[in-house]
């Protein structure tokens, strides 16, 4: 009897054994080395998913700006117009010259050429004191009339009022005398004694110039002419009659 309990016991265990289905089992694979069985433990890891984003460097340089100037050359173009250069002709119909602009008063250009050296393109008054070389020896003065020559009778001391003043006066305060050039075809006209008509000169060639028949002694320092000069020539000499 003592044999048999153990068995008894040894069966209810074995019994037990294989009806509980739900029971733990440690499986423990053999060790092939003989070493000690090593029990494995999952380890559940949890990875956090780290999103990054990539934005484009920023430089701390500031970016250099490259500033292009444009530059418009502008070509001015100067147009340089030239007057008409003035001819100075005689008038046949009046051989008296009027007032010309500028001339301050005076008949013809006027009587005033400071520091000119030649005479300048113009109606000259004066005095023709010689004529010979191709040139005409010219003493510049001024012719004026009305007011203008009341004014310079009156600083000559020629008139003290406008009362004792002539209707015209002739002015010699020039002291320069030009030595003016003749040009090929110049004209003349003298004032001819025999006709009686001393307003309207007589026209003859310049190589017939003096003339025996004028009524003027020229030349010299009383014979007076309007003298014209054109492109620094004098192209024309008209003898002016003075009472």
């Amino acid at each position: 009897m003592r044999r048999i309990a153990p068995m008894a016991l040894v069966l209810a265990l074995l019994f037990a054994a294989c009806g509980d289905d739900d029971g733990i089992f440690t499986t423990t694979a053999p060790s092939t080395t003989g070493a000690e069985s090593t029990s494995t433990t999952e380890t559940a890891t949890t990875l956090a998913t780290t999103t990054t984003t990539t934005e484009p460097p920023t430089s701390s340089t500031a970016a250099s700006t490259t500033s292009t100037t444009s530059t418009t050359s502008t070509t001015s173009t100067t147009t340089t117009t030239t007057a008409p250069e003035t001819v100075y002709l005689v008038d046949t119909a009046d051989f008296f010259p009027p007032v010309f602009p500028s001339s301050n008063g005076a008949h013809g250009s006027g009587c005033v050429t400071p520091g000119f050296d030649a005479l300048p393109n113009g109606v000259w008054f004066g005095f023709a004191e010689g004529v010979g070389g191709g040139r005409i020896t010219f003493d510049l003065a001024c012719f004026w009339t009305g007011a203008p020559a009341c004014d310079a009778q009156m600083d000559d001391g020629f008139a003290s009022d406008p009362s004792e003043c002539l209707d015209y006066y002739v002015q010699n305060n020039v002291a320069t005398a030009f030595s003016v050039p003749i040009g090929t075809g110049c004209r003349v006209w003298y004032v001819d004694m025999l006709s009686g008509d001393v307003t309207s000169p007589t026209e003859i060639p310049m190589v017939s110039w003096p003339s025996p028949d004028s009524y003027q002694s020229c030349p010299g320092d009383y014979c007076s002419v309007w003298l014209y000069v054109n492109g620094g020539r004098a192209t024309a000499i008209v003898e002016q009659y003075l009472p």
